[in-house]
């Protein structure tokens, strides 16, 4: 097998993990309709940051579903070619999220 990098980024074929993807989008984007009231209502700083922590753990966790989609997808496409994952387009992907 030779490394290989996917021929296509890929989307979701998962119907169930999309609509997951979804859920948790909209309510990210409540959070940060929340944030927007909390700062022209003029709340603490300290309750603001907690609210942008609980935001980017949820964006951390988006991110971690969609890494999880794409490796999946990357895995199926190396198996139809015959190929192997490349350890370097990996660490690429990585470095996008970290």
């Amino acid at each position: 097998m030779k490394p290989s990098r996917p021929k296509l980024d890929g989307t979701f074929t998962d119907l169930e993990a999309l609509e997951g993807l979804l859920r948790r989008l909209k309510r990210i984007e409540g959070q940060v309709r929340g944030l927007q009231r909390m700062a022209e209502e003029g709340r603490p700083f300290s309750e603001l940051l907690d609210q942008i922590n609980a935001t980017r753990k949820a964006m951390d966790a988006v991110a971690g579903v969609v890494l999880e989609e794409y490796l999946n997808a990357w895995e199926a496409q190396a198996a139809a070619d015959d190929t192997e994952m490349s350890k370097g387009h990996i660490a690429m992907i990585l470095r996008k999220i970290i």
